[in-house]
């Protein structure tokens, strides 16, 4: 209890830091680096395509979450010059909140998604935060089927957490452990 009082009044320096590398995932190589205002027009666009032209995020969306770098990480994935895939995430108290993620859906079940995620994971542990969440609609069944496999569990159901179709989300956590 000391522990957690003491975090509330002396918070933890947040370190989302992060290195651009290349990634080989089945024979392939793709570049991972932070999102910046350069990558919106692609961010839209793929959002367009994952989400069937149903945007969820405005460009106004998009370069709000990008400013915020005491404790929001925006990562994009390009293969060549293609996006094709990206995750945000933002820290809050010991919480890591993933805030948006999508792949290409030509390059879905490739490992990028569950790549993306466990990095987050990652970042998210070094930053001791203690559990992770995020929500997906609730018909999104192959996204869901991923999150259960890295440990989320459902939490809550969000009625009409999508407006614009009235569909369903569900809250999902995951406690992160050492």
């Amino acid at each position: 209890m000391l522990k957690k009082f003491s975090l509330f009044f002396h918070p933890i320096e947040i370190d989302l830091s992060f290195t651009p590398f290349a990634l080989r995932l089945d024979n392939e190589t793709y570049q991972i680096m932070k999102a910046s205002d350069e990558n919106i027009a692609d961010l839209l666009g793929l959002e367009q395509e994952v989400y069937f032209g149903r945007t969820p995020w405005s460009r106004f969306s998009f370069k709000s979450e990008l400013k915020k770098h005491a404790n929001s990480l925006y990562l994009v994935v390009y293969q060549g010059s293609t996006l094709v895939g990206f995750v945000g995430m933002r820290m809050q108290a010991q919480e890591g909140h993933i805030t948006n993620i999508a792949v290409k859906p030509t390059y879905q079940r490739r490992g990028i998604g569950e790549f993306l995620l466990r990095t987050m994971i990652g970042i998210a542990q070094k930053n001791r935060a203690v559990q992770m969440t995020l929500e997906v609609r609730s018909d999104n069944y192959n996204a869901q089927r991923l999150y259960r496999k890295l440990g989320f569990k459902d939490n809550f159901i969000r009625k009409n957490y999508y407006t614009t179709e009235q569909a369903d989300a569900i809250s999902m956590i995951k406690e992160l452990t050492d």
